[in-house]
Parts: C-alpha cells; structure tokens; sequence
C-alpha cells in the first residue's frame, strides 16, 4: 500500500486511530495477568503504521508508543522491572525501529521481491517483534549494566538474548506473524470501498 495514495487527513486520521488503540492496549498492560498477552497488542499499531504508511510516519507511533510505556512505567508500575523502563533509552529509543523494521521488511519482500501483501505483511510483523525484543535487551544491558545483570540472574547479554527470545520472543513474533496480515487485509478491505 502506497502512502501516497493517502491525503493529508487521511494519513493524520489513520495515525490517530493508530495511537488510540496504543493508548487503549498500553493501557490495559496495568490489568495484573492480562500485561502479558498485551506485550504484541501494544505495538500492533506501530507495525500497521509502518508497513501502510512508510517508516516516517512508523518512527513517530513507534516514538509514541514507547513514551506510553514510559509514562505507565513510571505512574503505573506492575513489577520491580518497571523501574527499567523509565529511562527513554530502554522504554522509547528501541520502540522507534519498530514501524522502521516493518516499513523496510514490507518493502523488502513485496516490492522488491514480489512476494504477495498478506505474507509481506506477516513477515514484517515477525521481523518488527524480533527488532523490538533485541534493541530492547540490549538498552536494558546499555543503560542499567551490571543492575540489570543482577536482575537477570547473573545472564550476559547474549544468554539473556537467547532466554528471552526462546520465551517470550519466539511467541511475540508468531502471535506478530498471524495477526498483522488480518488488520492488513481489514485495512485494505475498508480502503478499497
């Protein structure tokens, strides 16, 4: 989907739909058990952004999307882990990538190698999670070294890495890789009428 098919309005009507529902999926994260399953929700808008509008507009939902994680990290903490966030380097910086990854995924594979729009769409949600959980870990070890080595029980980085993909990665891109091509096609779908 090209974004120059989009006016002005629509493209400011779009991006804030897209931060409502950040706000609502943010939101709900300060719901005990439900913070989990909501971990993907919360970024699905920046990697919708990102793959229909381009990297741009992706940067700036991505930006908002981890200023939201700060704020709820900072007045609406859940666990010890939240005061890791609430450095903008661990809780925005990464998230910036994320409508980026999928703008350049996206592009990659069905402009360039002419692989349909709905498994273009899947591929860049994957790779938009794996981008997320990889600059996040990594800020996490930048910004707060040896507390966060302690916090993790004594891991490095790359073990952390290879923890962390294995539990939580590894389904953030799956559940990534299923929904994002179903609100593309919903999206394509209402646009075209």
């Amino acid at each position: 989907m090209s974004k120059e098919k989009f006016s002005s309005t629509g493209r400011l009507t779009f991006m804030a739909i897209m931060l409502a529902m950040t706000i609502v999926f943010v939101m709900a994260t300060v719901i005990p058990n439900f913070a989990v399953s909501m971990a993907v929700a919360m970024f699905l808008p920046t990697i919708l952004t990102g793959i229909v509008l381009g990297a741009k507009e992706g940067m700036v939902m991505g930006a908002l999307a981890g200023a939201l994680t700060l704020f709820r990290a900072l007045f609406l903490p859940l666990s010890p882990f939240d005061y890791f966030f609430i450095n903008p380097l661990v809780s925005v910086f990464p998230r910036i990538f994320i409508g980026v990854a999928a703008t350049g995924a996206f592009y990659l594979f069905n402009v360039k190698l002419k692989v349909p729009e709905i498994i273009s769409a899947s591929i860049s949600g994957a790779f938009a999670m794996f981008t997320n959980t990889v600059l996040v870990v990594t800020m996490l070890y930048v910004v707060h070294g040896q507390n966060m080595i302690d916090a993790m029980g004594g891991m490095g980085l790359v073990t952390a890495l290879g923890v962390l993909f294995a539990s939580n990665g590894l389904i953030e891109m799956i559940s990534a890789a299923l929904i994002v091509p179903i609100l593309y096609r919903v999206f394509i779908q209402y646009s075209r009428k």
